[in-house]
């Protein structure tokens, strides 16, 4: 077993009466790019403050290349930090602010050398004496990244670095911190609500919810066997449709009643257990097969996106069945109409319901 490079026990945080973290665990190796993803007030931020030591927990520990440093201030902790609004210092240039770190701990001409490698590595050179105050927010990202790697910390903590940047350019980020980590072999916790960039850029995503990490898992892992309704739901698209277990069938195969008629999947619930069954839109299929499970739902909407295409179906539920697909679909399909469409048992997920609230 891998020893982690990175641990967090047990962290709890509360403000005032609410609890932001409850009983938090997470261990990450060397050299790993791990995400915390979830929605706004779920935790992820305030579990990197705390490893960083910009936040203290009421119970738990940190520990950071098998030393526990839970209880030292941030500078001591050898950690880097990206923040959301990059804190550059905005009477520097380029250079001496990606030099700023390194002054007391090399000389003048080391730190001017280290500094300019790093702009080498973020394709800013030409930028070495600019103010900041002079850059696009994507330079001003990149100078940030260079400045947090340039002190050479064991861990590199990333705070929604690219909230501000526009979709492309936020796409093109992605892609270039990854392979700069990559290159430099640097361990990094990654903070979004975005899930599209934690599939994109992460050896491993812990989605968290009210507190808790529900799963840690690759991205690939995460998306196709997902181990909570939480989790289906937050992590790509997904139809949902509530359901109830009726019996089953052939030892491994599970009935459940819904709205839609009788649907089969592979899972094993105790009959008259309350569910919700989870299909990915790229697994249902136009048309009904054998073997498959088959319902005949109202189109209610086409939407086209380029390379892929949405079908939207009606449902009793909240949300729509959707279909989605980036084959050429046939014509003659128009909203209103009733069309046959169907998926495998193999590929219907089914998670315990809560019927508590």
């Amino acid at each position: 077993m891998i020893e982690p490079f990175l641990e967090v026990r047990n962290a709890r945080k509360n403000f005032g009466s609410t609890t932001v973290l409850d009983g938090v665990t997470l261990g990450v190796t060397r050299g790993e790019f791990v995400s915390l993803l979830g929605p706004s007030g779920c935790g992820k931020t305030t579990l990197l403050r705390i490893i960083a030591g910009l936040t203290g927990a009421e119970v738990g520990d940190v520990r950071l290349d098998q030393q526990d440093i839970s209880r030292l201030p941030p500078h001591k902790r050898d950690v880097g930090v990206v923040f959301q609004n990059y804190a550059l210092f905005p009477h520097l240039s380029v250079l001496e602010n990606i030099a700023f770190g390194l002054r007391g701990r090399v000389s003048r001409d080391e730190a001017t050398r280290i500094a300019s490698r790093f702009l080498d590595l973020v394709h800013m050179r030409d930028f070495a004496d600019r103010s900041v105050r002079a850059l696009s927010g994507g330079q001003q990202q990149r100078v940030a990244v260079a400045r947090a790697l340039a002190v050479a910390p064991k861990l590199l903590l990333l705070d929604e670095p690219f909230s501000a940047l526009d979709r492309k350019l936020r796409e093109t980020m992605q892609i270039e911190l990854k392979r700069l980590l990559r290159e430099l072999g640097t361990t990094a916790i990654f903070v979004t609500h975005d899930q599209d960039e934690a599939l994109v850029m992460s050896d491993r995503i812990a989605v968290m919810n009210q507190g808790r990490i529900e799963q840690l898992d690759t991205p690939e892992a995460l998306y196709h066997g997902p181990a909570t309704s939480f989790a289906l739901q937050f992590v790509g698209l997904s139809t949902r449709i509530y359901g109830k277990v009726i019996g089953n069938q052939d030892g491994n195969v599970t009935l459940i009643e819904t709205s839609h008629g009788v649907t089969r999947a592979h899972a094993h619930f105790v009959q008259g257990s309350q569910v919700i069954i989870g299909i990915r839109p790229e697994r249902i299929s136009l048309g009904a097969r054998d073997g498959h499970n088959s319902i005949t739902p109202q189109l209610m909407d086409i939407v086209f996106q380029g390379a892929r295409v949405q079908l939207h179906f009606a449902s009793t539920e909240d949300e729509p069945i959707i279909l989605e697909s980036s084959a050429r679909l046939p014509g003659g399909l128009v909203p209103g109409q009733a069309v046959p469409i169907s998926w495998a048992p193999a590929d219907t997920l089914v998670f315990p319901r809560d019927t508590s609230a």
